[in-house]
Order: structure tokens, then C-alpha cells, then sequence
């Protein structure tokens, strides 16, 4: 079977949907040709150049795709074209952490080479990455407990035992996992209404489907994800996290804050100082200062306003007057404890139908979101990681799924792969051993314990104002300039998407998204049969030569969707007794277009008319006896073609 010009491997007459996915596979076009890709989310089967870190970024002109801080890599680089190279686009957040990654792994030591092939130098490198990659954790991990609506040092502790046990059963060196945005926005309502211990089974029975789904290679779906679901997927989940963050600028009435009362300005004071630091304000210093560039904007801007708020006695909640100050004592004592929350394991012994009921729907979506999410920052390390390998997604959704059962059996909430810091870790060496994502876990674990005291005096706005950066850079903001450009479909998929997104969950939106892109792609293909007219010469096997006979040349896919306009391209009564259907130009792919086939040669045949089938293979002339029910058939097969796909049950590629 060929598709755009390369012939695809035989495979077997699979059911209808499987079609139509794979050949969706292919990415949206242009009207000019081009293909669009949002530099956020990564491009399937990218290959990534020989000359990966420290490259020069010389000769960076108009016109030429311009790679981020003059890191060559493909997938994450922004194109300018000369009619809006002066149209400035807000960096996504893939890029903003890309810009400070490089120099993250540099201030912590001298360049990390990464040819070195001897044991001490890999495991170094990954123990080094491990270390940069733990400081940015923790301001994302806290936050994102608090969209989840759990005390900060369960997401913090979920980090530690999911990035541990994901890194060390996943399928790519590299990739760093932690409580996520897109799973806790989840399981916020869950914990809303039942409590934050049935977090912790959620999270274990999601574990569980997904080392079910990993074992029977359910990841390997992920390529049936079209590219405006993806976008419409992190639009989304930006919209979800921005309006988990607005409860933190309310009061106990559920009205905003003025700017006339204290709490008011202190809070819009340090949520905004908070943005302008992280922002602006150290980048700017890193670049002056070398040794400024070890700390992650996002630590140092929290860590700068929690000690301005400490100075001047602002009037604002801090983590430890969220959840309590014996929270945040230190110690051994803030180690997590090993098994399932008693407000969980008590109501499932003695209901546990009824439990599994309540956690279930969240269970599946949490799965499916954190396997989505983790694929696409699979596929994107392997497109920069110049290593030749390529991650093993069956390993990756049991590793996750790993990681997700042992974080809900010490009270964790779960999560996924991070796709920003999985590129920190890759851009300071972490892609050389999964003892990276395994040193990052015991970094922070020793962090959380010594320092607790200290994180329970930061501002909850603060960390608020940490998710809005990450709300307004994980927007594609590149796609609201597809609109226009791009088919009208693919634009309602987005914006479908991205409604279902904020209105229901993520898993659904992805999975509406990818079927009505798999209907429409059906739908244009079935328009596309079509056929022309012309008299040949014909010698059958059974008959005389017959000199003028009236051919049917068929151009087109024949399958489930195009079968009815298939049928309508005859004139059965006009047509002389004897005809040819040609279909060099076509192919046949489903049990549909046989049947389709058969019907019409019955037609013919019920008036006395004979039908020649040329260039169809000898395994579908097979199949179409089979179809036609009993006596000779009213067509005969000639000139057999051995281009044709053989049609047996789909092997496993």
C-alpha cells in the first residue's frame, strides 16, 4: 500500500477505525504544502542532528527556522517567515525552560562531555542532571498539590517516589516524572468532594490500568493522536490550571480582593513581583552573573518573595497556614507513611463496589492523561537525545504505572512525565542513564527533610503566580494564527478540544478529538473515488479475444466509506455484455469494498452480463469467493496484481 509516495508494509484487513487512524497519521498540510507543528509539543519520528548541545547558532536569519538559546534541536525551534517576522510570539513554556536549561548544567560544574563512555562519567553526568532538575521541581510540585487541593508536601513526596520508580522501570533514560498539572486539574474534584485520602487510591488504581495497558502495548496508540488534539489538548489544560489558581485571589466569601484592603495589595503584590522575577528579572541576572545560573528562575523568584514577605510582614497566607505548621516541623516526622490513607482503606472494606464506583472514572482518566502526556515527552526526548535509541512505549506506561502505585500506597496523589523538566535533565546529560530521574528523587527527598521548616513559610500567592507563568507558556499561542491557514476541520478540532477540555476532562477531549479527526479524514477520502472510461483489447482465460471492451479505471481508496459512491459510478443497464473494472489506480482495503465488489458484479450478472476484475491481488480474489454466495461468480479475476496488500490478521510492527 502506498501513502505519499512510500510503500507501507503489507498488513491485514483490520477493522474499519484502525484504517482511518493510520492514514491520519500523516500531518495536517498547508494550503501551501507546509506542515504546522506547535513548538511546544514534539513531531513524530523527529531525527535529531548530529551536533546536539553547545552548537552555534551563527547565521540565524530571516526566513530560517531559529533554534532556542542556540540550541540546535529539532521539534522546538520557531519558524519566521518574512511576512510576520516582526510579530513577536510569547515563548511556550517548553522554551522558556529550554532558555536556562543549558545554562543550569554549566554553573554546576565544567562542561559535561557527553561521548565520554566510561561508567564514572555517565553515571556523573546523571547524577549532576538529577541535581539540577530536583531544584526545579519543587516550586511546580507544591503548586500543583495546591490545584489538586492537598497538602504541598504530598505533591512534593509524590515527586520523590513516582519520579523514583518511573525512572527506574520507564522506557527512556532522562524523562523525570512528578505530580502534574494535568492529572491533579483531575482529581481536584475528587478531592473536593470525598477527601484527600481516596487520592491515594485513585492514584494506585490508575498505577494499576496502567501497567495493564503497558503490558498489552496499548501505548503504542499514541501515534493515532492527530496534531490539532495536541494542541487542542495543551490549550486546555492551560485554561483548567488558570482557573485553579483564581480561588487563591478570593476571600472566605468567594468575592475577589480589592486593592483597597491590606490583604488585597499584598496578595496581587506578591503574586505579580513573583511573575516580574521569574520572568524577567533573574534571566536578566543570569546573564551577568554565572553563578546565578544554577538556581531555576522559578526557585529563585519564590524563594526572593517568600524573604521579602518574611521582611516587611505582609498580610498573606503562607504554605504553613494553608496546612499547618506540624506539617511543615521537618524531620524524619514528614516522611510519608507506607499504605493506603484509613479514610480510604476504611470505607473501601466495607463498601468496596461502592468505592471502586467512586474512583474508577477518575482512575481511567488520570491513566489516560498521564500516559498521554508521558508518550508525548517520550517522543519528544527522542527526537533531541542523540544517543540512536529510541524509548520503548510499552515500558514507559508500566513504568509510570509503577510509579503511580507506589505513590498512592504511601498517600501521593500520582502524576506523569514532565515535558519541561525532562528537558532540563536532557540538556544537562540526564539522557545518559535513568540514574538521573533516580538521583533527582533522592535529592529532593534529603531537601524535604531537612528543609521543611523553611518551605512552609512561602506564600501560597506566590506559587500562584509561578502557575500563571506556566498557564500563559503552555498556551499555544501560535495556534490562534492557524485559524485561516489551516482546513476548517482541523480548526474545529482544536477549539473542540480545547472546550472539552475545560468543560469535561482531558481524556475525554482527547479521545472525541482523534475520532472526529479520524470521520473527517474518512469522509475526504471517500469523495476521492472516482473513475474514466476506455476500450481495450481483452483475452480471457475462459473465452475468446474480445476486441473492444468497455474498461472501468478506478482512482481511489475503496473502503467502508467510499463503497456507496463506488456503486453509483456504473451504468449497469447501458453497459455491453462484457466490462472491465481496473484498479490499478485503487485499492482495496476492507471486508466493505469486497462486498461492495460482489454486489455489483451480482448486478451484472442477474442480466446476463460478465465482469473482468484486473490487477487485484490473488489473496482478495480469494477473499471474494468466499463473499459470494454459492454457483459461479459472475466475474472472473485477470491479470493479477502483486502490489496489492495481503489480506491476513495485522502483525504487531
Amino acid at each position: 500500500m502506498a501513502i505519499n509516495g512510500t510503500t507501507r508494509p503489507r498488513r491485514g484487513l483490520c477493522n474499519h477505525l484502525v484504517l482511518v487512524f493510520s492514514l491520519t497519521l500523516a500531518s495536517t498540510t498547508l494550503p501551501s504544502g507546509k506542515c504546522f507543528a506547535h513548538p511546544a509539543l514534539p513531531i513524530s519520528n523527529a531525527r535529531p542532528p548530529k551536533q546536539r548541545f553547545g552548537a552555534d547558532n551563527g547565521g540565524a536569519g530571516k526566513g530560517k527556522s531559529t533554534p532556542i538559546s542556540g540550541t540546535p534541536f529539532r521539534g522546538i525551534s520557531r519558524k519566521v517567515s518574512n511576512d510576520d517576522s516582526a510579530a513577536e510570539v510569547p515563548p511556550s513554556q517548553i522554551e522558556s525552560i529550554v532558555a536556562n536549561a543549558k545554562s543550569i548544567s554549566a554553573s554546576l560544574g565544567k562542561k559535561i562531555d557527553l561521548t565520554d563512555k566510561t561508567l564514572r562519567g555517565k553515571y556523573l553526568t546523571a547524577i549532576t542532571a538529577g541535581l539540577a532538575v530536583s531544584l526545579a521541581m519543587i516550586p511546580e510540585a507544591v503548586s500543583f498539590s495546591f490545584v489538586a487541593g492537598v497538602n504541598p508536601l504530598v505533591g512534593l513526596w509524590t515527586t520523590v517516589v513516582l519520579g523514583f520508580f518511573a525512572a527506574m522501570f520507564g522506557g527512556r533514560a532522562g524523562i523525570q516524572s512528578s505530580a502534574s498539572g494535568a492529572c491533579a486539574v483531575v482529581v481536584a474534584a475528587l478531592c473536593a468532594s470525598h477527601g484527600s485520602g481516596y487520592l491515594a487510591g485513585c492514584a494506585a488504581l490508575a498505577g494499576l490500568l496502567q501497567i495493564t495497558s503497558g503490558t498489552l502495548g496499548v501505548g503504542k496508540l499514541i501515534r493515532l493522536v492527530p496534531h490539532p488534539v495536541m494542541i487542542g489538548f495543551v490549550n486546555g489544560l492551560s485554561f483548567v490550571m488558570l482557573k485553579a489558581q483564581l480561588g487563591h485571589f478570593k476571600d472566605a466569601t468567594g468575592t475577589f480582593l480589592t486593592l483597597l484592603s491590606p490583604e488585597g495589595k499584598a496578595t496581587y503584590a506578591c503574586a505579580l513581583l513573583t511573575m516580574a522575577l521569574v520572568k524577567f528579572g533573574i534571566p536578566a541576572l543570569q546573564e551577568k552573573v554565572e553563578p546565578a545560573r544554577a538556581v531555576p528562575p522559578t526557585l529563585g523568584g519564590v524563594v526572593i518573595v517568600t524573604a521579602i514577605a518574611r521582611f516587611f510582614k505582609w498580610p498573606i497566607k503562607t504554605l504553613a497556614d494553608a496546612a499547618g505548621a506540624e506539617t511543615f516541623r521537618g524531620g524524619l516526622s514528614t516522611l510519608p507513611k507506607i499504605g493506603l490513607p484509613a479514610s480510604f482503606w476504611t470505607p473501601f472494606q466495607n463498601a468496596p463496589l461502592e468505592t471502586l464506583k467512586i474512583i474508577l472514572p477518575y482512575a481511567v482518566t488520570m491513566a489516560a492523561v498521564g500516559s498521554i502526556e508521558s508518550l508525548l515527552t517520550l517522543q519528544l526526548l527522542d527526537g533531541i537525545v542523540d544517543d540512536g535509541k529510541r524509548g520503548s512505549t510499552k515500558k514507559e506506561v508500566i513504568g509510570q504505572g509503577i510509579g503511580n502505585l507506589a505513590s498512592g500506597l504511601t498517600g501521593g496523589i500520582g502524576g506523569c512525565a514532565l515535558i519541561g523538566q525532562s528537558l532540563i535533565s536532557a540538556q544537562s546529560g540526564g539522557g545518559v542513564s535513568k540514574l538521573s530521574g533516580m538521583a533527582m528523587s533522592i535529592f529532593l527527598a534529603l531537601g524535604i527533610v531537612a528543609f521543611a521548616p523553611l518551605l512552609g513559610q512561602i506564600p501560597v500567592v506566590s506559587l500562584a503566580g509561578v502557575m500563571l507563568l506556566v498557564c500563559q507558556s503552555t498556551f499555544s499561542w501560535g495556534s490562534l494564527r492557524l485559524f485561516g491557514k489551516i482546513p476548517n476541520l482541523d480548526a474545529f478540532i482544536i477549539a473542540l478540544v480545547t472546550y472539552v477540555t475545560i468543560k469535561d476532562d482531558l481524556a475525554k477531549a482527547v479521545l472525541i478529538g482523534t475520532i472526529t479527526s479520524a470521520l473527517g479524514f474518512a469522509w475526504k477520502q471517500s469523495t476521492k473515488i472516482s473513475t474514466t472510461f476506455s476500450q481495450t483489447k481483452l483475452t480471457p482465460p475462459s473465452g475468446p479475444t474480445l476486441p473492444n471492451v468497455k474498461t472501468y479505471n478506478i482512482n481511489g481508496p475503496l473502503f467502508f466509506g467510499s463503497t456507496q459512491r463506488f456503486s453509483q459510478l456504473f451504468m449497469v443497464k447501458e453497459d455491453p455484455d462484457d466490462i472491465v473494472i481496473d484498479f490499478t489506480q485503487s485499492r482495496v482495503y476492507d471486508h466493505s469494498a469486497l462486498e461492495a465488489i460482489n454486489n455489483l458484479a451480482d448486478r451484472y450478472g442477474s442480466m446476463g452480463k460478465r465482469v473482468y476484475l484486473r490487477r487485484l491481488s490473488s489473496n482478495c480474489a480469494k477473499m471474494l469467493a468466499k463473499v459470494h454466495k454459492g454457483g459461479l461468480p459472475p466475474y472472473e479475476v485477470i491479470e493479477v496484481s502483486s502490489t496489492d496488500p495481503v489480506y491476513d490478521v495485522a502483525e504487531d510492527a
